[in-house]
């Protein structure tokens, strides 16, 4: 029987034509659409002379863009791509493929010849290939297939739920129980569909060695908590990058547990651990793109959230500076800006110390957040002890309004050791000569100097340089 190579492989070469590709100058956010609209996890890399340079997966994107703390949507491509990567050709037997795979922990490898890339295979399709190549093993193609399309999600509850939900139904299972430990996370995650053991039973340290570093699936009569009823244990594991970004590491490991098969499940006992052990590796990517997507998730939320005030910071305010600016200018729309700073600020610091410094600016940022509730006002930390207001739909009188009201809401902010505390604003609004959305910013700027110059505890605007 010859070798199956890649050209076996239907999925990877029936159609050339359909290769999806993208130019190494396209965003982030272009390159993230394309493979949502087209359901594929990776793509090929042009150069803007059409020569092949790279690939890019969703990994690379996850990954890269969480610990480069770049923005999706002025990425390029060329910055988180895999340049120069490891592919196959043709003739490539597939157990090579696969050991390529296994080794550099990747999921997709193009197929290239003579430098041009022909097609692109992925674990998937290794695996089809296989369980299609084996008559005996077409229901579990059909189960496992259905299993792969539901575990698209990013979301690490939608994974979790089909992992405890709809795997078990795949093998005729009555209960599951899917135990994660992860390093940063102290307490065990723990998700049951009818398992009767307790927690202290499943968080048993020899147990959970046993069951989640496993070097392979298993199936025995071992589970006591079902009267020695069939069972079958996954083990898993959830990769993240390692620090010198040259490799993966275990950022957590588990199990799923599911008992009281069928006896019909266990009669075909082959059949159910070569599907465990392709589902394995299918749950494995994905509980580890769900902790990556996670992570990249709650660095984006912190870059963005001030942490002493809550509010946002200097990143939220560019982005909202053009997205008004270009409305305004489009629609023929109004805003206003304000930037907000407390008086004598570093006096506050030097008699009172650092952390009187700080519960003022706490106090700052929540009474402007109660200021304007009711509104569409947003407010961002600017710099040390100055806070923007961007104010959309709102003509200067309005503004001025506002900032009047707050203005004498903030006499009442009470500071030990601190006479009082009182803020200056300067405040401007889209006029036909701000030709950029940093025009007005830069307007609201020189009117707050101008508030600090003749005396502090005021409201100066652009247009009309007077107190308010």
């Amino acid at each position: 029987m010859p070798t199956p190579t890649v050209k076996d492989i239907d999925q990877a070469v029936k159609q050339p034509d359909k290769l999806l590709t993208i130019k190494e100058n396209a965003t982030v956010t272009e390159a993230a659409k394309k493979m949502s609209d087209n359901k594929v996890g990776c793509l090929v890399v042009f150069d803007t002379q059409g020569k092949f340079t790279g690939i890019l997966s969703e990994r690379d994107m996850l990954e890269k863009v969480l610990t480069t703390s770049l923005s999706q949507d002025s990425a390029l491509v060329r910055d988180i791509m895999t340049a120069d990567p490891i592919s196959c050709t043709m003739n490539t037997p597939i157990a090579k493929v696969e050991r390529i795979m296994a080794e550099h922990k990747i999921r997709h490898l193009p197929i290239v010849e003579n430098g041009v890339p022909m097609g692109m295979v992925s674990s998937r399709d290794t695996i089809a290939y296989h369980l299609h190549s084996n008559k005996a093993m077409k229901t579990a193609a059909e189960q496992l297939a259905m299993l792969s399309t539901g575990l698209k999600s990013l979301e690490l509850d939608d994974v979790i739920e089909l992992a405890i939900n709809e795997v078990p139904k795949s093998f005729e299972a009555e209960c599951a129980v899917l135990c994660i430990t992860q390093k940063d996370t102290p307490t065990p995650m723990i998700h049951r569909k009818g398992c009767r053991l307790s927690r202290e039973n499943l968080l048993d340290p020899a147990k959970m060695k046993q069951l989640s570093q496993s070097t392979g699936v298993i199936l025995d009569n071992g589970c006591e908590a079902c009267c020695q009823a069939p069972r079958l244990v996954i083990p898993l594991t959830i990769y993240e990058q390692s620090a010198d970004q040259n490799d993966c590491e275990t950022a957590g490991q588990g199990f799923l547990c599911m008992c009281r098969l069928n006896q019909s499940s266990v009669d075909s006992e082959q059949s159910q651990l070569y599907k465990a052990s392709l589902l394995r590796e299918v749950l494995n990517v994905n509980l580890t793109n769900a902790k990556l997507y996670q992570d990249y998730q709650k660095a984006r939320h912190d870059s963005e959230i001030d942490p002493l005030t809550g509010v946002g910071t200097r990143r939220v305010l560019e982005k909202v500076l053009k997205t008004e600016y270009a409305r305004a200018t489009r629609y023929n729309r109004c805003y206003c800006v304000a930037i907000v700073d407390i008086d004598n600020f570093k006096e506050i610091n030097d008699t009172a110390g650092h952390a009187a410094g700080d519960r003022a600016l706490q106090q700052l940022a929540k009474i402007m957040r109660e200021s304007v509730r009711t509104t569409d006002v947003i407010i961002t930390r600017y710099g040390g002890d100055e806070f923007v207001l961007v104010m959309p739909e709102t003509k200067i009188k309005g503004a001025r309004v506002l900032l009047e009201r707050l203005r004498r809401q903030v006499r009442t902010i009470s500071i030990p050791k601190v006479k009082s505390v009182t803020i200056s604003s300067g405040l401007a609004e889209l006029t036909e000569n701000d030709d950029t959305a940093e025009s007005t910013l830069s307007r609201a700027d020189e009117a707050l100097y101008e508030a600090k110059r003749t005396g502090r505890n005021r409201v100066i605007t652009s247009q009309s340089r007077s107190v308010v």
